[in-house]
Formats: C-alpha cells, structure tokens, sequence
C-alpha cells in the first residue's frame, strides 16, 4: 500500500528564506557601502577591488559585515558631502576638521547629523543582530585559490600607484605632496578615499609646518633704522593668470585696461617675467625672491616679516583658499602677518572663490585704521580657471570670458588705488600677477594654464602718491626709467622694500625696479616637463606644442 506523502509545513516552506536573509542584509549593506562610489566608474571600480581584497583575505561574512559597517553607517554624511563637492569625502575634509575649530566644523555637520544619528542606530542595531550567531564563508574556495586572487587584485591595485608615483614631475615629487595625487587615483573610491585624503591632508599638515619653520625668522639687520611712525601705506597686489599682452595699458587692441589706462602718474613695466607658469612656485619668489628650482636659492626673509620687523602693521587679505595642493606653500607666508584676512566661502579652507570685490571692504578697513606704517597685500583671484566665472555680467563685454576677467580686475585695482587716494599721505602701489596662461595657444580658445612663452611675460603696474613722489623723488625717477628694463618676480621684494624706505644686510638692491642702477641677471624660466625645466627666457621660443624651448 503506497503511503502518502507528510504534509508540508509552513515552517518548512519559509525555512530557504529564514536562512538567506542574513545573505540579504549582508548584500543590501555592500551596496549602500559602494552607492557613494558610483560618482565615477573609476571609482566603483577600485572600490569593489579593495572590498574583494578584504572578502577573499578574511572569507568571514561576519567580518565582512562588520568590515562594511563604518561605511553605511556614514552614508548620509557621505551623500550630504556629495551634494555639496561632488565628490565623496576626502582630502578636502579632512583639511577642514584638522584647521577649523569646533563651531566650524559643527556648522559643517549640523544639517545631517540628526539623521546621521538615526541612521547609525537603525544599522547597528541590524548589524548586531547579523554578528550575534556564525555566518559561514563568504565563498567556498581553497586556501590557494583565494589567495591567488588576493594577489591578482592587489597587484592590479598597486601597480598603477607605483606608475603614478613614478611618474610625477620632480616639482611634485619633491617641494609638493605626491600623496595628494596617489589620493586623486582613489577620491571616487568611497570609503578608500576617507583613508586616502586623511594621509593626504596629515601630509599637507606636516609640509605647511615645515614650510612656515624654512621661512627665515632670524633676526632683520636693517642698513638705516627705520623712522619710528612715519604714516604710509604700501600695497602689494598679487594677481592670478594675467598675462601682459592682453592688457591694454602694454598695447593689446580691445580696452580691458580703462580705468589704470586714465590713472595719471602710473608706471608700467613692460619688461617683467615670471619663472614660473604656475602660482605654487611663483608667488613665494613674489614675497622673498625664493626660486625653489634655481640650483643654491634657499628661503630667506619674506617681505611680510621684514615689514614685520620695521615696525609695520601687516594684513593679508586673500580671495584664495587657504590650504589646499596649490595653496598651503603661500598659506605658510600669510601665517606671518599681523591681520589675516581670507574672504573665499567658508573662510579659506579648500573652498571656492568668490568675486574679488568682496575684498575691497577688508581692504578700507585696513587703510582706514592705519595709525601707523602699513603693509597690505592682496592676492587676487583675477584671471584663473574658469575665467568665466572670475567677473559680474557687467564686464562681460569684450568678447572674451579671459578678456573680461582682466577688465574686472582693472577696476578692483582702481578701487585701490582711490581707496589710498581717499586716505591721503604716503602710498605707494605694486600690481603683479603670479603668471599667465594659455589663452589660444593649443587650448582651443579656453584659457589654461600651460607653458608657453606668453604665459611667463607678466604686467607690473607701480603707482605712487603726490606725497610718497615728493619724498622719494630719485626712487620714482628711476622707475620712469626702468620701464623697459628686464626684470623677473624676483625684483619685487627689493622693490617693494625700496619704496617703503627700508632694506637689509643681504638684500640685493639692484633688483629693485626703483634702484638707479638696476641689476640684469639671467632671466631663467622654468617648464612644465624635464626637457624645459630651466630656460633662458631671454633665449627661448615656443615649440610646435606649446611649450617654452631653448633656441
């Protein structure tokens, strides 16, 4: 007789599921760990590389699990970040929590941290429950297999960051961090690039430390005393990517130069270049002459602690960021003045420039309550990637984004110059700009930056009061004539110096362009690769490329 079957149980129907819905949970998590990764494929990538790497090495779904917890526990925060950057948490935050205080760094967090709060609880508590009993291996391979595939892994891991690493120019290799670059192979690479941009920024830390010690604070032995409160300002304005032949004022056809152009008493030298095409290694040769390529330069004393220590108060007042790649090197001299000022949002820290006018107000500020000699220096943000961005829609009328960001910068500069006007006295003017770029030379019509020979022919502007002309007479007739003198960057600080009446044991006077006998050093320049690195300027042309060449 044929027996019947037992009847199936409900229990036994669900029991598949029962145990699979850890699997479930564990899966939901690995892709709520990678969803901030998705930003680039590049990024999904090497991120789901380096979760392999870890499954295969422990092969616990437990450990895994407990592995993947950190990052979806963080995810609101992640994707609030998103939001803001485009790009997952990194080197950037990392700056930011490291140099910003408390109150800062909540005003940062206070948006999402309530759901951050609840978020991390709900997945704890899932997640406790997930750890409380085994869970089995997370793929039923041999020792030997998994290994294998660990290996394959981290080699395809490793092996482009040994290429990148290798492949850095020495100017990034060697005065600059090399770590921000091996963290640009991983910023879409959620959560790696939390561990990535946090040995970046500890790095930068590090360097912004040990650039502040290198610059010079041994004592200033001054050739003449200075006069104790005698009134004047000097005022250093330090442009970004203005090359000198789109200004009008040196003889570009389109007016992007109208108010310096009818500014009575102005000098411009047309002669002036810069050693570098690039602000990182341009503007510490603005404040102290330091070539950090020239074979023998080495960092000696910067124009603010001179000033510093002549008795001058001293402001900088910056639309750039503070730290950052390509900030943290001009960061370290901004430290030595008296006032800092940084009007970038979010108040300097890796953060977007905003027009240079919201300077302007800081700038007054300063001039209006000089009680005593006054050195002010402006870094503007000028004519720099994207120009388009770097003027109002009033200056957008010459045709040209770049064309017009030099306009605008013509009027801060005569802001300026009214605004010392207005205080009366003693005042004397400096405008340079760090470098120029390419315009339409192998950029197709958008300015960049790039080596070309135009990118290193810089405007300098030097304007003085009525009073500062009658004290100084000599100083501002050998400016008259130096006009078509060879200059490079490193006149500045002497010149700066000459036109506050100061100067040190040591300094070179003749570099000044205010010195009756200038000197004429060789004007080496420095290329973006090996093969230019160091060029006669003088001696050079641009090559078939774009770039600046030995004739």
């Amino acid at each position: 007789m044929n027996r019947l079957p037992p009847p199936r149980r409900f229990l036994h129907r669900s029991r598949p599921w029962r145990q699979a819905w850890p699997d479930v949970l564990l899966g939901l998590m690995a892709g709520l760990a990678l969803l901030p990764a998705c930003t680039a494929l590049q990024g999904i990538t090497r991120a789901l590389m380096l979760w392999g790497v870890i499954a295969l090495a422990c092969n616990s779904r437990r450990v895994l699990l407990a592995c993947l917890l950190p990052a979806v526990v963080l995810l609101p925060g992640a994707v609030y970040y998103i939001h803001i950057s485009g790009v997952p948490p990194g080197y950037p935050l990392w700056l930011i929590l490291f140099y910003c205080s408390v109150p800062v760094v909540m005003g940062y967090v206070a948006p999402v941290l309530p759901w951050l709060c609840a978020w991390a609880a709900l997945w704890s508590g899932l997640a406790a429950l997930y750890l409380s009993r085994p869970r089995g291996v997370v793929v039923p391979w041999s020792a030997r297999w998994r290994l294998g595939a660990v290996a394959v892994l981290v080699t395809l891991l490793v092996v482009p960051v040994m290429r990148l690493w290798h492949s850095l120019p020495p100017t990034r290799a060697g005065t600059e961090n090399p770590l921000v670059a091996i963290h640009a192979h991983f910023d879409r690479a959620w959560p790696w690039s939390l561990l990535t941009g946090y040995a970046a920024a500890r790095r930068e830390t590090w360097r912004v430390t040990a650039m502040a010690r290198r610059i010079s604070h041994e004592p200033v032995e001054f050739l003449t005393p200075p006069a104790p409160g005698a009134r004047q300002v000097i005022v250093l304005v330090i442009g970004e990517s203005a090359r000198r032949d789109h200004h009008h004022g040196f003889g570009y056809a389109l007016p992007t130069t109208p108010e310096m152009d009818h500014l009575p008493g102005v000098v411009r030298f047309d002669n002036v270049v810069t050693p570098f095409d690039y602000t990182v290694g341009a503007v510490p040769v603005i404040l102290s002459g330091y070539d950090r390529l020239r074979p023998g330069s080495v960092p000696g004393h910067d124009l603010v602690s001179v000033f510093n220590a002549a008795g001058f108060d001293t402001w900088w007042i910056s639309n750039h960021p503070r730290l950052g790649p390509y900030d943290s090197v001009i960061g370290a001299y901004s430290e030595q003045a008296h006032h800092i000022a940084y009007t970038t949002v979010q108040g300097g820290v890796m953060s977007r420039p905003v027009l240079d006018e919201r300077m302007l107000p800081v700038f007054d500020q300063a001039v209006a309550g000089a009680k005593r000699p006054v050195l002010i220096v402006l870094h503007l943000f000028g004519s720099h990637e994207n120009a388009a961005d770097r003027a109002p829609p009033g200056f957008a009328h010459l045709g040209s984004a770049y064309d017009n960001s030099i306009a605008y910068t013509d009027h801060i500069l005569a802001r300026v110059q009214a605004s010392l006007q207005a205080h009366g006295g003693e005042s004397a003017l400096f405008y340079v700009p760090d470098h120029g770029v390419r315009v339409n030379e192998c950029s197709g019509g958008i300015p960049a930056h790039g080596d070309v020979r135009a990118a290193y022919e810089v405007p300098l502007y030097f304007w003085a009061s009525p009073d500062w002309q009658a004290a100084h007479a000599p100083a501002m007739q050998a400016a008259r004539a130096n006009v078509h003198a060879p200059f490079t960057l490193a006149s500045m600080p002497a010149s700066v110096l000459e036109a506050a009446g100061l100067a040190y044991a040591g300094l070179d006077r003749g570099l000044s362009v205010l010195s009756a006998d200038p000197a004429r050093p060789r004007r080496i320049v420095h290329g973006d690769s090996a093969a230019n690195q160091n060029v006669d300027y003088d001696h050079s042309h641009d090559d078939q490329n774009c770039h600046i060449a030995r004739d």
